[in-house]
């Protein structure tokens, strides 16, 4: 928690009212709670591992084994808006991590005029559970809002993962078949759980390549494996007829947009309350809009992958040689470098979206694209 968090007090607005000639400033009380209670959280933590180097240092491995148990974490829990509050900050339960982290070094070329070094990295939770919630919530969840106006949360749910994407998806019947209204919409179903926040494994390779002594490439490219995050802006893009998928043609070959009766619309399939099959084309505002604010809130197909691989950074060095220029009693080294950073997304799952670039656990919510970078480097040594 920041500092002073735990205060309650008023705080000053920049609305002013006037009183016997006197301008006064209005005071407001915070919007959250603190429970009285309120105390410091735990963590137990063990870790184990090995380091092993072979052939000179040309290969290494490193492999560690780590488990934590974070107890009475602060949360803020959301209260009901009757009581004037929006949330209370108490402390909340108990989550149990555990994982591995395995580092490689390799030194498969080394000669006078060529050198290239590999660093790589493989993490994995194997687990992130959710042991207990405060008994003083009275619920077995705790949900923090991602956007969407509610209709998807972050969930820490008892007996789960931690980070559960939890919102509106599409009612399907018992063999996961979509159903549809009769005006060509699906019916939605509530807090339906779509998967863990976290991805699966993470991990990164870096190679470094010397030329001639002098000359030095690095490519640094790191990776994501499953795991999911929710768009805001596309949640909002489609319903409002702002995104490239609301327009453009239908497998039909002919304009979505066009009227249904002119072979325009979305082919929507699946299955009516009955069970009965349901193939039709239903108009895109009607399709899109049950997707976002302005109709069922379903936020399901706003729901994606995290998988990524991407070339983080590409630079190009040269040390300087300073012995050679007579400036080596100034300086013990000079390496210029040109750098590029996020030069590259390589692959993707989710296309459209860069999951590297989220701002937060939950997935993008109305943030601004990504950016490649360029830019010199001049590091010097002393």
């Amino acid at each position: 928690l920041a500092a002073y968090q735990n205060s309650v007090t008023y705080l000053p607005g920049s609305q002013t009212f006037s009183s016997n000639g006197t301008n006064n400033l209005v005071l407001g009380e915070p919007n959250s709670q603190i429970d009285q209670y309120l105390h410091g959280s735990t963590n137990d933590e063990k870790e184990v591992g090995v380091e092993l180097r072979f052939l000179k240092n040309r290969i290494g491995l490193n492999f560690t084994y780590w488990d934590r148990t974070n107890k009475n974490f602060p949360f803020n829990a959301t209260v009901t808006g009757y009581s004037g509050y929006s949330a209370i900050q108490i402390n909340a339960g108990e989550v149990k991590k555990t994982g591995i982290e395995v580092q490689m070094s390799l030194n498969p070329i080394k000669m006078k005029n060529l050198d290239w070094t590999i660093n790589a990295t493989w993490g994995k939770q194997i687990k992130d559970d959710v042991i207990s919630i405060n008994e003083k919530l009275n619920v077995q969840a705790t949900a923090t809002e991602v956007g969407g106006n509610g209709n998807v949360n972050l969930v820490s749910q008892v007996g789960q993962r931690w980070g559960q994407l939890r919102g509106t998806g599409i009612k399907r019947n018992k063999d996961g078949i979509p159903i549809i209204r009769a005006d060509g919409t699906y019916e939605r179903e509530l807090n339906v759980y779509f998967g863990s926040a976290l991805p699966d494994y993470t991990g990164g390779v870096q190679s470094t390549f010397t030329l001639f002594k002098n000359f030095l490439i690095n490519v640094n490219i790191d990776f994501s494996y499953g795991g999911k995050f929710f768009s805001l802006s596309e949640w909002y893009g489609n319903a409002t007829g702002l995104y490239k998928r609301t327009a453009g043609l239908n497998d039909k070959g002919i304009p979505v947009r066009d009227p249904v009766s002119q072979g325009g619309g979305v082919h929507v399939v699946g299955v009516d309350a009955t069970d009965h099959p349901v193939d039709m084309y239903v108009d895109p505002r009607y399709y899109y809009e049950q997707n976002g604010l302005y109709g069922q809130g379903i936020v399901e197909e706003s729901i994606h992958d995290l998988t990524f691989v991407k070339l983080r950074e590409l630079s190009l060095g040269y040390r300087i040689p300073v012995e050679t220029l007579g400036i080596g009693k100034y300086l013990k080294s000079a390496v210029f470098s040109v750098t590029s950073r996020n030069p590259l997304l390589i692959y993707v799952k989710s296309k459209g979206f860069d999951p590297s670039e989220l701002t937060n656990n939950s997935g993008e919510d109305g943030q601004l694209p990504g950016t490649r970078g360029m830019g010199i480097n001049l590091k010097l040594g002393f």
